[in-house]
């Protein structure tokens, strides 16, 4: 795939049902693969202070997978140092630990605070217009917004 901007090029493998925008989203995942780090790392210290653990365990998820890209690029360059590519794979399977230890703390406060009714159920239907309001810095710090 190229960049019709920059001229960027970067191999994407597809599969038999590939769509054309499944390329273009994997091209766009491993171009910002350095920013999304950075990123997601730092959103999750204010996902631990707030006790957002589904959240942080999407973000761990997120940086696991990031990681992972990043090992396969490396794999990819002409002169590959193994010892990069180890300790992203290392990253990976931290980040994967991480994950798991929120969804645990996930669990044990639902727990904790008990299972929630049908009327509490993020599902229920409601008649209520209330929003939540949302600052500027929640929008950018989401892990589903994306930055161009």
């Amino acid at each position: 795939m190229k960049c019709g901007n920059c001229d960027l090029t970067k191999v994407v493998l597809v599969n038999s049902i590939s769509e054309p925008v499944d390329a273009f989203g994997d091209f766009i995942d491993i171009f910002y693969a350095d920013q999304e780090l950075q990123r997601l790392e730092k959103r999750i210290q204010k996902l631990k202070d707030e006790n957002e653990y589904g959240e942080l365990a999407l973000s761990y998820s997120i940086l696991s997978d990031l990681c992972k890209v990043k090992a396969g690029i490396l794999l990819e360059e002409e002169d590959v140092n193994l010892d990069e590519v180890n300790e992203w794979k290392m990253r990976n399977e931290h980040y994967k630990n991480l994950e798991k230890e929120a969804l645990l703390k996930l669990e044990t406060d639902e727990l904790e605070r008990g299972l929630k009714t049908d009327e509490e159920s993020l599902f229920a239907e409601r008649d209520s217009k209330i929003k939540k309001e949302r600052k500027i810095e929640d929008i950018f710090d989401d892990p589903g917004f994306l930055e161009f």
